[in-house]
């Protein structure tokens, strides 16, 4: 990893295609902080016309001509290693990058690789977050998201997978379309904007971009998530919550490598609330050789009691998680058991976003 002590924290959001465009715009109306850079990337100049409040970069003008890339990632692919240079100036000054994109179509699935391998050779680190298309999409589409999630996930130092069909079972089924995706949105929104606090608000207990350069670089899988607790004695439950995204497969952080817990609080919490949520991520762990990472912050205007924010690294692959004789499913709490826990039902997923993003996604509604 690089080392950035002498250099400006610069965190730069990029959202690459179609979806990933949406998502940066929504994200960019939502975020109050001031040291974040959004920018959309695309082969389809209509789209990035579409972008009012944020920087904009077309791609592969001469072989597009503005117009996209017909759903085939291998032409986005190709534009995207043609705009290579202009692709390394966008980022030549950061120092993280958080990469959005939709996977299934053409510019999310082709171009999104190509700027990975970029912000690789700059020793950038990045975090990628991609979505999945319905499989009423059909086949051909599946395999195109399944092939660019390979190689994604093999240069990103983190990737967080969000799907779409996950949406038809998190939310009412009256819910309109582009509330859904507005709704996906927040969930990244809210992984961004904690990520962000934790960098650049200077807390009781610090986590600095070297903890979390050495976090990212572990090798494995990766799972990440925030949960809110409403008072003092729900940590616990905020930090199985964090982990119980329902538009993300179930994820299980048994023999993680490293783990990152930052805790972000309206007041101070107590001893013991502190030291039993830190046993509850132990034991979801089930690794005493882990290396956690933690922080705590207090943010009086907190709309709720607590935040816990989780990036667990170095998580072993499917296939080694098996020999270590645990299953997921015994260590993770499925989100509806915490549900019915809570009396609160499939809507209480969308009452644990924090309540000015609510309010701000039903103006833009």
């Amino acid at each position: 990893m690089h080392n950035v002590e002498s250099k400006e924290l610069n965190i730069h959001v990029i959202g690459v295609g179609g979806c990933g465009g949406n998502a940066v715009t929504n994200m960019a109306d939502l975020c109050s902080h001031t040291n974040i850079r959004f920018s959309s990337i695309n082969t389809d100049i209509s789209a990035l016309h579409q972008c009012k409040n944020h920087e904009v970069l077309l791609i592969g003008e001469s072989t597009t001509k503005g117009y996209g890339a017909g759903a085939d990632p291998e032409v986005a692919y190709n534009a995207a290693q043609q705009s290579e240079e202009a692709l390394r100036t966008l980022i030549e000054d950061d120092t993280i990058i958080i990469m959005i994109a939709g996977l299934g179509g053409g510019t999310g699935s082709g171009a999104t690789p190509v700027l990975l391998d970029i912000a690789k050779k700059n020793h950038i680190d990045v975090m990628c977050f991609v979505t999945l298309p319905f499989k009423s999409e059909g086949s051909k589409r599946q395999e195109i998201a399944s092939n660019a999630l390979e190689e994604i996930k093999a240069t990103a130092n983190a990737t967080l997978v969000l799907s779409n069909d996950s949406l038809v079972s998190a939310l009412n089924e009256t819910v309109g379309l582009l509330s859904a995706f507005r709704h996906c949105d927040t969930q990244m929104h809210r992984i961004v904007e904690a990520i962000i606090t934790m960098l650049t608000n200077t807390g009781y207990i610090n986590v600095d971009i070297n903890d979390f350069s050495h976090i990212l670089s572990l090798d494995g899988d990766t799972a990440l998530g925030v949960g809110i607790a409403e008072e003092n004695s729900s940590l616990c439950s905020a930090v199985t919550h964090a982990l119980n995204n329902p538009l993300v497969n179930e994820q299980n952080i048994v023999g993680a490598q490293g783990v990152i817990v930052q805790l972000t609080c309206k007041e101070e919490p107590s001893l013991m609330a502190y030291e039993e949520m830190l046993a509850t991520l132990q034991a979801l762990i089930d690794d005493t050789r882990t290396l956690i990472i933690s922080g705590v912050t207090v943010a009086s205007d907190l709309p709720y009691f607590g935040e816990v924010l989780i990036i667990a690294t170095g998580i072993p692959r499917k296939e080694q998680t098996k020999r270590l004789g645990t299953t997921q499913k015994e260590n993770v709490v499925p989100m509806t058991k915490l549900l019915k826990a809570s009396g609160g039902g499939l809507e209480k997923a969308y009452l644990d976003i924090p309540t000015f993003v609510r309010l701000q996604g039903r103006e833009q509604g």
